[in-house]
């Protein structure tokens, strides 16, 4: 399984084991899915992905141990929301994100959670990631690696809004994004 260390308690190595199960899970499935494509020039195998989500706090050494982990693998980087705490500023990402995953910037692939939106319209977010973030607008976009089709949904479906149902324009937008894609890759969503 790997070496395994005990960081800050109980708490903090349950969400270090839970990271890295998913991160191994999503590896392990890219590897063995789909018909044999040719990868892109930038990948040499099958793709590798690494994901993780509640990311990076100032006061806490879990986004130093995990940065660690990732630098030991080669691959895409998807984070999963809640990237930054406690409120997804341009301070916590300057301060708490930078130092530790921002080392990964150029291999990652970034999901809004919750905590982005503290800030307005999470503009912190789409400042950080650019264009690695997608449309500011929607919060959501799709891309392809190796054989697979990846898909990052914004799950912030707001106040009084249903942005995130199936007849919202991010549900409208799945439903043809999918369906475009459905006999070439291989989905992660």
């Amino acid at each position: 399984m790997g070496n395994w260390q005990v960081l800050g308690g109980v708490g903090a190595s349950k969400r270090l084991a839970t990271e890295v199960i998913v991160a191994t899970i999503a590896i392990l499935i890219a590897a063995g899915c789909g018909p044999e494509k040719t990868p892109p020039p930038e990948v040499a195998g099958p793709p590798v992905v690494v994901a993780a989500g509640d990311i990076a706090s100032c006061g806490t050494e879990s986004d130093d141990a995990t940065a660690e982990l990732v630098g030991g693998i080669e691959g895409t980087v998807l984070t999963l929301g809640d990237n930054t705490y406690p409120d997804g500023s341009a301070e916590n990402y300057d301060e708490c994100y930078e130092p530790t995953w921002g080392q990964f910037k150029e291999r990652t692939r970034p999901a809004p959670g919750n905590h982005e939106y503290e800030t307005e319209e999470a503009s912190a977010y789409f400042d950080y990631f650019g264009k690695a973030a997608g449309d500011p607008d929607k919060g959501y976009y799709s891309y392809d690696l190796g054989g697979w089709h990846v898909v990052a949904l914004n799950s912030n479906c707001g106040e009084g809004e249903l942005r995130c149902g199936p007849g919202s324009p991010q549900g409208r937008w799945l439903k043809e994004d999918l369906a475009a894609n459905d006999e070439e890759a291989c989905t992660l969503a």
